[in-house]
């Protein structure tokens, strides 16, 4: 991942908070032949191993050839995406520049491990369950479903979990342009037509840095 010094994100906290905040991810690896990439789209939620070291945990369709390409402890890169958006040169105020786009991005590379047994599938269905309903005020469960639909799910997908092994981090949002520059990016996003929530959550993130930048020039 290209990044700059201006754009860096390396605090660890920082980072796994994007996680948490932005959980649908991309999977990639190398293939079986010829090292032919592949990719999965897919939530990815944080966790631990019994030795308390960081790990992500998920599942997909056992009938996605992507896990059959994976080896006990292979590398893996998963790709989380946050808010983006492009932004006008017609916005700049202070010095005339061409069009680029802004956005938040992690980048964890991790080795991958199988969950094999029904116990580990079911405690990884029900935690991911557990977290979206929760985000969302809502309480449906597992536990709502009879049995044999439980037992139907769990046969039907492949668990595992992706020991952590580096993170890093972009956060390109404007940081190298002057203040006003910068200010006129954000209003211009705000009050573009049609303005839809990606372009919403840049301008929220692009005022929290606005808002950094203050406390430390106070």
């Amino acid at each position: 991942m290209y990044r700059p010094a201006c754009y860096r994100e390396d605090h660890t906290e920082t980072l796994l908070a994007m996680i948490c905040a932005q959980p649908f991810a991309t999977l990639v690896s190398a293939g079986v032949s010829a090292g032919e990439p592949l990719a999965t789209h897919l939530p990815l939620l944080l966790g631990q191993d019994a030795a308390g070291a960081a790990t992500l945990i998920g599942h997909m369709a056992r009938g996605n050839r992507h896990w059959r390409a994976l080896e006990h402890d292979q590398p893996l890169l998963a790709v989380f995406l946050g808010p983006h958006a492009y932004i006008s040169p017609r916005w700049y105020r202070d010095e005339p520049d061409v069009p680029t786009w802004n956005y938040v991005a992690v980048h964890v590379r991790g080795r991958w491990r199988r969950c094999d047994d029904l116990e580990s599938t079911r405690r990884i269905l029900a935690t991911s369950v557990e977290h979206f309903e929760a985000a969302m005020g809502a309480d449906w469960s597992l536990g709502e479903l009879e049995e044999s639909l439980v037992d139907k799910l769990e046969k039907g997908v492949v668990a595992f979990e992706i020991a952590v092994d580096t993170l890093a981090g972009v956060n390109k949002m404007g940081q190298d342009k002057t203040p006003a520059d910068r200010r006129g990016a954000l209003e211009g996003l705000r009050r573009e037509r049609g303005a839809g929530q990606q372009r919403q959550e840049v301008a929220r993130t692009m005022d929290t840095i606005e808002d950094d930048r203050s406390g430390l020039n106070s």
